[in-house]
């Protein structure tokens, strides 16, 4: 990734990217597997969302599959559907990056593609996180629909009849807010983290717990929560 000082980008970049053929196949075969993905939960009525470089377009061949319930919902719902559909091999684990964050439930089928699940209310900041990166559903993936989002360079991405156009952030938050649907406090927010990450690296997180296949993500949060009073206090909201 390229350095993402503020003195080293210019307020006023901007470029215009048309694709290859080859990374319009790679998007084609990500979005048909996203598809896959997606259909069998709108089969059981539930409406998750692909955000990221799915969303948007940007992608390259070792891009994610990211998926995300807005909702809570019971894991053993989930793990049903994927078990029906056999999808079995896959890990999980709690994950709760700070302690102000929402508590979410990740579900890794394999290198590329994750499904999130909170198991604590999302607020408006982690809501707004999937669409500062570009969020589609079902059918927007069916009708192939791309939408604007910020990439980890902090570039605004928004699509193009061939490709895309990169607007840096920098100087332009409100204008970026609006176009991705967020507030410019969340801008402001996702601007600060990815250049603190850029600056010293991925930090851990404030909780992680790898779960079994046995093991369900409400009990053990619920033993968490009995030893935990940080963890506590946000399930309890």
């Amino acid at each position: 990734m390229q350095d993402m000082s503020k003195e080293n980008i210019r307020k006023d970049f901007y470029r215009e990217i048309k694709y290859s053929d080859k990374q319009l196949d790679i998007f084609k075969e990500k979005r048909i597997q996203a598809i896959k993905l997606l259909e069998i939960f709108k089969d059981q009525s539930f409406k998750p969302y692909a955000y990221g470089s799915i969303a948007r377009g940007d992608v390259n061949k070792n891009s994610d599959i990211d998926i995300i319930f807005p909702h809570i919902i019971p894991s053993y719902k989930i793990e049903f559907i994927l078990n029906n559909n056999n999808i079995k091999n896959y890990t999980k684990e709690i994950i709760m990056a700070t302690p102000n964050d929402t508590i979410k439930y990740y579900i890794y089928l394999n290198d590329f593609e994750s499904i999130t699940v909170p198991l604590t209310k999302l607020d408006r900041t982690s809501l707004e996180f999937y669409s500062f990166g570009g969020k589609v559903n079902y059918k927007q993936l069916i009708n192939k629909e791309r939408v604007p989002g910020i990439n980890k360079n902090l570039k605004l991405i928004v699509p193009t009849q061939q490709g895309h156009k990169e607007i840096s952030v920098f100087g332009q938050e409100s204008i970026v807010a609006k176009k991705v649907g967020v507030s410019v406090q969340t801008v402001n927010e996702r601007v600060r983290v990815l250049l603190r990450r850029q600056k010293y690296g991925k930090t851990g997180v404030f909780l992680k717990r790898e779960l079994s296949l046995d093991e369900t993500p409400e009990d053990v949060l619920e033993k968490i929560v009995r030893k935990n009073s940080i963890v506590r206090k946000k399930y309890k909201e």
